[in-house]
Order: structure tokens, then sequence, then C-alpha cells
């Protein structure tokens, strides 16, 4: 018999959403029927059903996992990756923090944090349009819920280990920036690694993804790097408009390249 999970009827949420995807991500080899409505007293004390996002309760030994009941606990997905000793590689996904947030203390809250008029323009219709789905049935999704949530435990995986890699690369300053140097095509982790170092780095270099050369990227629009500026020198063969990348056709001597970067940087410091 398919294990039962329950979550509240009415409007769907990215909450309650990701919380069953990776429960269901989780325990892929297992059967689960999902059913939208409110729990019962017995429900909520049966440790083999699965109360989500709504009931009261943050009892993971009965596997209740609310949290309407106290502001200060984490959203229901938060909830089921800590029952999952999933959060410390989850938590390392650039969303999650936000996502939970979000829920929480809602859009207009979240827009004050990041000192922005609202957040309402970058709502994602697909995803308001997905969760109608849900809404309606959750039979009819519930293959992609799973396999949703494995690619969200794969991307955490994935980026615990490329954040690891990015730990290990050489850092360089070239007219006071620093610049990471990754020996390597795969970029994933990368955003992220940087915006842990002590010193963030301004300027990436690492090999490019469409030939034989480098890469050279800046970081976060920085104001004090134009690789405009180099646009002209003879071994660099493509420099974007907008002046954040710039490649070389050629692996070129990393020294020789350093030196060509440096004359991308407008502010020294």
């Amino acid at each position: 018999m398919p294990t039962l999970i329950i979550t509240h009827p009415g409007g769907a949420h990215f909450d309650e959403f990701m919380a069953i995807s990776l429960v269901l991500g989780h325990f892929s080899g297992e059967d689960f029927r999902i059913e939208r409505r409110d729990p019962s007293e017995a429900e909520l004390n049966n440790p083999d059903i699965w109360v989500i996002d709504i009931g009261q309760r943050h009892q993971p030994h009965l596997r209740n996992f609310d949290h309407h009941q106290d502001l200060s606990v984490g959203c229901s997905f938060t909830l089921i990756a800590d029952h999952l000793n999933l959060t410390e590689k989850m938590k390392r996904l650039y969303w999650w923090d936000f996502q939970d947030r979000l829920d929480r203390f809602g859009p207009y809250q979240m827009a004050r944090e990041l000192k922005a008029e609202n957040i309402h323009p970058v709502f994602s219709p697909f995803e308001a349009w997905f969760l109608t789905l849900f809404e309606d049935s959750p039979l009819l999704i519930q293959q992609v819920m799973k396999l949703f949530g494995q690619a969200m435990i794969a991307e955490a995986e994935q980026l615990e280990a490329r954040l690891a890699f990015w730990e290990t690369c050489e850092t360089r300053r070239v007219r006071g920036k620093v610049v990471l140097i990754g020996l390597t095509e795969d970029t994933s982790g990368l955003q992220e690694f940087r915006d842990r170092m002590p010193e963030p780095a301004t300027i990436a270099i690492t090999f490019d993804t469409r030939g034989e050369g480098w890469k050279l990227y800046r970081f976060n629009d920085s104001p004090d790097v134009n690789f405009t500026r180099i646009a002209t020198h003879p071994l660099i063969t493509f420099a974007h408009k907008g002046g954040f990348i710039a490649k070389t056709d050629e692996r070129i001597p990393l020294e020789q390249l350093l030196d060509i970067a440096a004359g991308a940087v407008i502010a020294v410091s």
C-alpha cells in the first residue's frame, strides 16, 4: 500500500511542492499517495503518514512538518530537508534561503530586504501554472515531482563537489584585483564560491567551452573591469560589447593572459 502524504487544500505553493518533491526524490524506490486535504487527529498521530505544511505541528518523529504555528520555524521544505539530513547540501543552492523567507514573510518583506520596490515581476508564470496542476491533480504530476526532487538533490550534491573544486584553485592579483583561475570548462558553482571568498574575486579565468582557448569573466558586473578595453589585442578573439566577457582562440601561457587582463582593469586598488 502506498505511503500517504497529506498537504493542505486550496492554493498550492512552492513550499509544500518542494517539500513533497524532496520526500519523493529521496525515497525514490517507494510508492506514495498525495492527498490535499485537512488531516485528522488520528493521522497527525500516525508516524506512517506524512503531514506536510498543515496541521500546526512540527513533530519529525510523527512525520508532521508544519511551520505556520511559529514564524521562527523554517518553512516546510527546510523542515523536510532537516529530517532527511539534506540541509547542509541543499542550503548552498542560491534560491534556498530566499524561498524559505519568501514563504514565511511574504513578497513585500522580501522586497524591502532586497531594496526593491516589489518582486512580483520576477515571479515565474511557469511555476504558477505548474502549481495549478498540483492543485488539480497531484497524481497527474507525482512522477515529475519525484524527478524534480531527485534533480534538486543531485544539483546540491554537484554544487558541494564543485565548491570543493574551486577551493583548490589558484588566485592571483592583477592591478589589485583578485583573479580566480580554474583549469576547467565547468563553471558550475563558480558564483557561489566567489560569494563565499573572504576577499571576493573580481575576475575569473577558465577554459572556454566553445574552443581551445581561455575565457575571462568579470563578476557581478564590476565597474572596475571592462573587457572591451582589450578587444583590439591581437590575442583576444572576442570581447562582448557589454564588457563582461572576453576570449582567446588559443590557450596562451597564463602569465601572458594575466598581463593582457590587466589592461581591462579600470580602477586600481
